[in-house]
């Protein structure tokens, strides 16, 4: 039986049911062909194409082949590698320019350490003005302290002299600063 034949019977197993054109079951009932498998012309065709005379290269051909294949592709590697380099290179310059916007970039580093050692000799100066300024003021607090104490020494106890003291002290308490009281008048002006 051979491949076509066993081909009908299966289909006709599965239900193809009739008989066909050369008698055997499950044959195609519309006239046609069967076209499942190839022809004899398609064989012959086929087995004079297998065994004509082809053209090979020579051993020799074929490695020149592959060197110069091998030769190519390393051009091409090394043509890849030199654009990637480029692109890396701009990637870089690109990203350089970016960060030179920041505080962290190298060449502005300088510039900044100098802006710092500025600002703190420019610190250090107002400090060494403001220390002056508040000895000053020190000083004088002290001195009209001293003028203070001589007044109150000088003053009598009478009421009269201690009004007049009020004033006279009043005067020489420098602007804001409080006015510095005694217990016993605090207690004189709430018991009137």
């Amino acid at each position: 039986m051979g491949k076509n034949q066993a081909h009908k019977q299966r289909q006709a197993g599965r239900g193809g049911g009739g008989e066909g054109e050369d008698g055997l079951p499950g044959g195609p009932d519309d006239g046609m062909e069967d076209g499942s498998f190839h022809s004899p012309a398609w064989h012959a065709a086929r087995l004079a194409s297998l065994q004509a005379p082809t053209e090979r290269i020579t051993w020799e051909e074929f490695k020149a082949k592959q060197n110069a294949d091998a030769k190519t592709a390393e051009l091409e590697a090394v043509q890849e590698d030199l654009n990637m380099r480029d692109y890396r290179a701009q990637l870089d310059a690109e990203r350089n320019k970016r960060l030179g916007r920041g505080t962290n970039h190298s060449d502005l580093k300088k510039d900044k350490k100098r802006k710092r050692e500025k600002d703190k000799k420019d610190k250090k100066d107002k400090k060494d003005k403001k220390e002056k300024k508040d000895k000053k003021e020190k000083s004088k607090k002290k001195k009209s302290k001293k003028e203070k104490k001589s007044k109150k020494s000088k003053k009598s106890d009478s009421d009269s002299d201690s009004e007049s003291s009020d004033s006279e002290s009043e005067a020489d308490v420098p602007e804001g600063e409080e006015k510095a009281y005694r217990l016993s008048n605090f207690l004189q002006a709430d018991s009137d």
